[in-house]
């Protein structure tokens, strides 16, 4: 034992009150992990703590595990040091500090400080100081003379599954809870509607039971419901097929009845009898109500144009639709739109807002009473799920809830007086990898790669500064999503901006490494570019309308900036003097994701896909600096999985779609300016992007063709997460 460590018996007694806790609860591997590491330590061996030890005792890996494809151990360090700082940070007063510094697996064992004692009143205080005792005294008697205090909100979690578990929905008591699940063939988030393949289950909340309500190989259940007399449960089936539609079905199971062919996020209202929910009229989404038995349909809300209504919610009296309005346009990042949080009386009226800092990713719900609602809402830590009166006021973090949550559900009134809460706890690692391409390979493959600005949180890369020395890239380490840079060893990390919009994108090196460009979202929904100093200077404005410019390239000669912008209705290619000034477009026939050639004569771009830009296939073009004719360069790109070098073009190719495939490995070819040809590079040892992702770039080149930076998933993790004893 170190000197000046606590004692062995004191540290054991730490480590019991850690796993105790509801923190690591919820976690089996975290505490199996970290009860490994302070045992062996406590045994003198915490210089044995090596990844591969830990990967065969603690997981059960075979002599043959290999690191550099599983990183496993890595992660759940990373996980376990958030989750003990998290528990220290709601026991401050605990004797012993455990903590596992970054880059080892041994843990320290620390005592913390203790607060010195205020000093002796003197003596003339002694009867002010009796009185105060004898006041505290009489209002102690007071309180425990009252009814007994509501216990403190407690969290379990009730799914745990692989895969991904998400949409959850109580019956009406609380004692059961409605999910969709993936299966352990995971392939994308099924909180949103892409590829996935998510079916209907129900499971206890307090047991095992558990219960699959669809089985649909080839559609995809979202967006469920579960009807106010708990006979029924709503959902929205997504297939590419005549299928789709909000359906019907029992709570114990059975056949399926289809209400409407068309339709996203049901709502009941509390007869059980009519729904409302999202519905495409006008080219806009509004919110319309649905009588079951006589198939007639009103409309609830007319949005202004260029907005939309989403995720409706019926207060639980029936009197009151909450309901999120949202820009009718996606950001950088797909879904993180700031929104606003609106009321609406269900017998009709005028909408009125609540909060303006909610989003589009999650929507609303009420607490039983029908006074207040919970929510999804930016703060400074990300996103998190608020509470704030149905009349309006101060919104304020739901206590107790983990955070990151999303897809809140509340429970009735249950027998004490208090109500459940659901919410789906949402744990992401996207981190980047720097890949070696002079290093000699492995039949073919690409060998030589490190973990690149590592966290535990979501990181993109942005682009290589022009002399190759610089990387910026994007990451919410901190919170909300930032720009940082960072030497290209990785070393000499700083946070550039501290954007306090709802979004940030990524950003483009001018030549001479002193600024960089990138386009956001501020707080009113409004997508511009901005310009920053590489020395964390104050930010630039460069464009401010109501089109949405995005993916900033910052030309050669410093003059320009080449952008997309949909300003002439239509996303097409732009640019506009460094300084400021009039845009010029390039391009009349659409265009995104612009590179600039390296002989600064034109720019690179794909064409504008028919579906998602991040799955689906396009053609690389290419077009003058000065605008007119477009010319065809090659098929098969897809946003954000290419860019340029001096000598070519560097692009990822793969599986179609975002999930990973065996069969399929990612790899890097090249397109080759001199003689038009394209060759493969390398395959790569890891999936570069997967589970339903569409990042705004996962593939950056350093300029001479040597360094290329890729995002890879090190952790996924979807459950769902209880929180009992809510008021």
């Amino acid at each position: 034992m170190a000197a000046g460590s606590p004692p062995d018996d004191v540290v054991r007694a730490q480590l019991a009150r850690i796993l105790a806790s509801d923190i690591f609860l919820r976690s089996d591997r975290l505490s199996s992990f970290l009860t490994f590491i302070v045992e062996q330590t406590l045994d003198g061996h915490g210089t044995t703590l090596k990844e591969q030890v830990l990967a065969m005792e603690v997981y059960g890996k075979g002599a043959d595990f290999e690191a550099g494809v599983d990183p496993i151990v890595r992660v759940d360090a990373r996980r376990l040091r958030d989750k003990l700082r998290e528990y220290y940070a709601s026991a401050p007063h605990d004797p012993v500090v455990i903590s596992v510094p970054k880059g080892s697996y041994a843990p320290v064992f620390g005592v913390q400080p203790r607060v010195e004692a205020p000093p002796r009143w003197p003596y003339r205080f002694w009867v002010l100081g009796s009185v105060a005792v004898l006041i505290g005294t009489i209002a102690w008697l007071a309180i425990r003379t009252r009814t007994p205090s509501a216990p403190p909100v407690r969290l379990r979690t009730v799914t745990s599954f692989p895969g991904s578990e998400g949409n959850p929905s109580f019956s009406p008591d609380g004692n059961f809870l409605a999910f969709t699940w993936t299966g352990p063939d995971f392939t994308a988030d099924n909180d949103v509607w892409v590829s996935t393949t998510g079916d209907v289950w129900v499971k206890a909340v307090d047991g095992d039971a558990l219960r699959r309500l669809t089985d649909t190989p080839h559609a995809n259940e979202i967006y469920l419901a579960w009807s106010p007399d708990g006979q029924q449960i709503a959902f929205v089936r997504v297939e590419s097929g005549e299928n789709r539609g909000i359906y019907l079905v029992s709570a114990l199971g059975g056949s399926e009845r289809r209400i409407s062919d068309f339709g996203w996020r049901p709502t009941w209202l509390r007869d059980s009898q009519s729904l409302v929910f999202e519905e495409v009229t006008g080219g806009n989404a509004a919110l319309v109500l649905l009588e079951l038995a006589t198939g007639v349909r009103r409309r609830l809300t007319t949005p202004p144009p260029g907005f939309v209504d989403i995720a409706p919610k019926v207060s639980p009296d029936g009197k009151t639709l909450a309901f999120i309005r949202s820009l009718a346009r996606v950001t950088p990042f797909g879904n993180t739109v700031r929104a606003g949080l609106f009321v609406v009386p269900m017998a009709g009226g005028a909408p009125v807002r609540v909060d303006d800092r909610a989003t589009s990713m999650g929507g609303p719900e009420w607490t039983p009473d029908s006074r207040e609602i919970l929510y999804p809402r930016w703060d400074p830590g990300g996103v998190r799920i608020f509470r704030v009166a149905a009349t309006g006021g101060l919104p304020e973090p739901a206590a107790g809830l983990p955070i990151s949550s999303r897809a809140v559900s509340a429970s009735g009134v249950r027998p004490d007086g208090t109500f459940r809460v659901a919410v789906v706890d949402a744990q992401s690692n996207i981190d980047m990898r720097m890949i070696d391409l002079q290093a000699p390979q492995s039949n073919g493959r690409a060998s030589a790669w490190t973990a690149f600005c590592d966290s535990t949180r979501i990181d993109w890369p942005g682009r290589f500064s022009r002399d190759g020395a610089h990387v910026s890239f994007t990451s919410d380490r901190s919170g909300l999503p930032q720009i940082l840079s960072a030497n290209q060893d990785g070393t000499h990390i700083r946070t550039l901006t501290t954007f306090e919009g709802s979004s940030i994108g990524l950003a483009s090196w001018s030549p001479d490494g002193r600024f960089l460009v990138f386009d956001a979202v501020d707080d009113q929904n409004r997508t511009d570019l901005y310009v920053t100093s590489a020395d964390s200077g104050p930010l630039r404005r460069l464009t401010n309308d109501d089109s949405r410019e995005v993916d900033a390239e910052w030309s050669r000669d410093g003059r320009w900036i080449y952008y997309a912008s949909d300003t002439s209705g239509r996303q097409a290619i732009w640019k506009i003097p460094a300084a400021g000034g009039t845009p010029v477009q390039l391009t009349t026939q659409g265009g995104m994701d612009p590179r600039e050639s390296p002989d600064g004569r034109s720019v690179y771009f794909l064409e504008p896909p028919s579906g998602n830009p991040f799955s689906v296939a396009t053609t690389l073009k290419r077009v003058s600096v000065e605008g007119g004719n477009v010319d065809t360069v090659l098929s098969g790109f897809r946003r954000g999985r290419w860019d340029v070098a001096d000598t070519g073009i560097v692009f990822l190719t793969g599986a179609p779609g975002t999930a990973p495939d065996p069969a399929t490995p990612d790899a890097l070819d090249f397109y080759s300016f001199a003689d038009g040809r394209t060759r493969r590079v390398a395959e790569l040892p890891f999936p570069v992007t997967s589970r339903g992702y569409s990042p705004p770039r996962v593939l950056i080149v350093s300029p001479d063709g040597r360094w290329v930076v890729v995002s890879h998933m090190d952790h996924w993790a979807r459950d769902i997460v209880v929180a009992d004893n809510f008021r």
